[in-house]
């Protein structure tokens, strides 16, 4: 089976004249994309005051007048996990300002149609406005840090890049039959260097268990929150959280994946 698989590849590439290593070279680089990696700062006992108008883990989020503490449907108060203020070089969408995350860690959903989870969005923002709704008692699961950033490039992992470009995919099957990501994964290190298996913005999904991207285009990959030791978070077993965005509906998808 395997082998009338890679014949049809072969029919498919020399019709395309793709053959060598160039060639895969030439099918990868226009796909690098930009990346922000997210470097959490040494954890801090006791969140300053005044950290709703910042960038952290844990602390105190951002509210404007009129809002309230965001629940479950079951009606319990989901756990503050991080909110990050767009900055101009972030690998944010221009018209998104501010997002935050929340979660419920007794219900511990894995993917959107869970109940659960919640990601915020704003679009604007107005300071002025700015509240303070103090955290449940019960929370505090997740430790305040600060985060640094790092700009990075990014490229498909190996079970993603099927979706992006096809060829890529065959091409390295073709170079080799019995390690087909041998090949890939060597371009991805020549033309960005490692590739980034924690926490980031934008860019592509570094997957624990394979591709998941959306069937619809329209969704961008928003950011990828890995578990995070300074800041006493654990997606279950190693995992790491996935959300993408869709700026025309405002949708949002949200996956869970652990070793």
């Amino acid at each position: 089976m395997a082998d009338d698989l890679f014949e049809k590849y072969r029919e498919d590439l020399n019709k395309l004249n793709l053959k060598t290593v160039d060639d895969l070279e030439n099918l990868v680089k226009p796909l690098i994309k930009d990346a922000t990696k997210l470097i959490l700062k040494k954890r801090q006992e006791k969140a300053p005051k005044d950290t709703n108008q910042k960038s952290h883990f844990g602390g105190q989020p951002y509210f404007e007048k009129g809002e309230q503490w965001p629940v479950a449907k079951s009606g319990s108060k989901l756990e503050f996990v991080f909110q990050i203020f767009n900055e101009e070089w972030l690998t944010i969408p221009e018209n998104i300002k501010l997002i935050q995350f929340y979660y419920d860690f007794e219900e511990c959903p894995w993917d959107t149609k869970e109940d659960g989870w919640l990601v915020k969005v704003y679009e604007n923002i107005d300071k002025s406005n700015c509240i303070t709704i103090e955290k449940p008692e019960e929370h505090g699961k997740v430790h305040y840090c600060e985060i640094g950033y790092e700009k990075i490039k990014s490229l498909p992992d190996w079970d993603g890049i099927s979706s992006f470009e096809d060829n890529a995919s065959k091409l390295s099957c073709i170079l080799d039959e019995e390690e087909p990501w041998g090949h890939y994964y060597e371009m991805v290190y020549k033309l960005i260097g490692e590739m980034n298996d924690g926490s980031q913005l934008g860019g592509y999904a570094n997957y624990i268990q394979g591709g998941i991207d959306p069937d619809d285009k329209n969704f961008i990959f928003l950011f990828q929150i890995d578990s995070e030791a300074e800041a006493g978070l654990h997606w279950s077993d190693c995992g790491m959280v996935y959300v993408f965005y869709n700026s025309k509906t405002k949708e949002i998808k949200f996956r869970l994946q652990c070793c």
